[in-house]
């Protein structure tokens, strides 16, 4: 059945033929489940803190003078397993700042997520608001016109309201998951009146997660992972595999279609591996020439202590542990 599942998947989406972002997009998207699909927040049951700092085409330099500049995006997470009214939940909150040149973007997500153990995995759906803050810097854009009546020469922004919603199947061994960004569609004019004709209305983005741990040996596990994003017009899909020894080393392979290829590696510090710390390194393989060989991405998480959130405590014990 999980074999089946995956070449469904593989052959749903070779159908598309070409790539675009308009989200972030992340080289260990493997450790931010989350932000996919919000379904996954705290599926691990788990209270969590973790950051990731992405720094994209190293050395890239605009064409005119210093405007604009390699693109950048920070995010930090926050989740943690709750209960109410015996009602097994996740919640987490998601704030992002993204550069992409003179647009900046920042966004604060709070997710919900709701989980249903049922006889061979969890079931779980999520929903995601958010509020969106977008700055677009016109001073640094080059009008052929000077006396274009959108040359307003100054920083504006413009704040939206958005949703996402996400549903998951989840067992020891694998992770299915679907998300849907920009439920909403916000769409933004920078200001500008409406006779300007300038808007950014954001698409729906749809995602789909799939993850497999494969016990190899007694001390290395395989976990061969996918990512696939699509406005049903174009997409980008991640294909990676990443190994780990006596979980805490762990090191990988990825290759984003058409555009990098990248190394993950990372290390789990302390007695139970509560801070966990990755980096990747991509490799541009298409279109150097508009853009710079390398991107860097640097990841951490911590595992918050055990708290009162009345949710069920696992308890395990060293006999009957395996």
């Amino acid at each position: 059945m999980r074999k089946s599942l995956f070449i469904l998947i593989v052959l749903v989406t070779v159908g598309f033929t070409s790539i675009a972002q308009q989200d972030p997009h992340f080289t260990q998207y493997m450790f931010n489940k989350s932000y996919w699909s919000p379904a996954l927040t705290a599926h691990d049951g788990k209270g969590s803190v973790s950051v990731l700092s992405r720094a994209q085409w190293i050395g890239y330099e605009p064409t005119f003078e210093q405007d604009g500049g390699a693109p950048s995006t920070q995010f930090l997470n926050f989740s943690t397993p709750i209960s109410f009214k015996e009602l097994p939940l996740g919640l987490g909150v998601n704030v992002i700042y993204d550069k992409l040149g003179v647009l900046n973007n920042m966004e604060a997500q709070v997710s919900l997520a709701y989980h249903k153990t049922l006889n061979r995995g969890t079931l779980s759906f999520g929903i995601r608001p958010a509020f969106v803050n977008r700055t677009l810097d016109f001073s640094k854009l080059r009008f052929v016109d000077p006396s274009d009546p959108k040359n307003v020469q100054t920083k504006e922004s413009q704040a939206v309201f958005d949703l996402a919603f996400g549903m998951s199947y989840s067992t020891e061994n694998y992770i299915l998951a679907a998300g849907v960004n920009h439920l909403l569609r916000p769409e933004l004019n920078y200001g500008l009146d409406a006779s300007s004709n300038v808007s950014n209305k954001s698409s729906m983005i749809y995602n789909l997660y799939g993850e497999y741990n494969y016990r190899l040996t007694y001390n290395i596990d395989l976990t061969p992972s996918m990512l696939v994003a699509s406005d049903l017009n174009t997409y980008s899909i991640d294909l990676s595999v990443i190994a780990t020894y006596n979980k805490k080393i762990w090191g990988g392979l990825s290759y984003r279609n058409n555009e990098a290829m990248a190394l993950l590696m990372g290390y789990s510090f302390l007695d139970n591996n509560q801070l966990k710390a990755g980096y990747s390194f991509d490799y541009i393989i298409k279109e150097q020439s508009a853009k710079q060989p390398t991107s860097h991405e640097i990841f951490i998480r911590y595992d918050l202590p055990s708290i009162s959130t009345g949710a069920k405590k696992i308890i395990r014990t060293p006999r009957f542990r395996y």
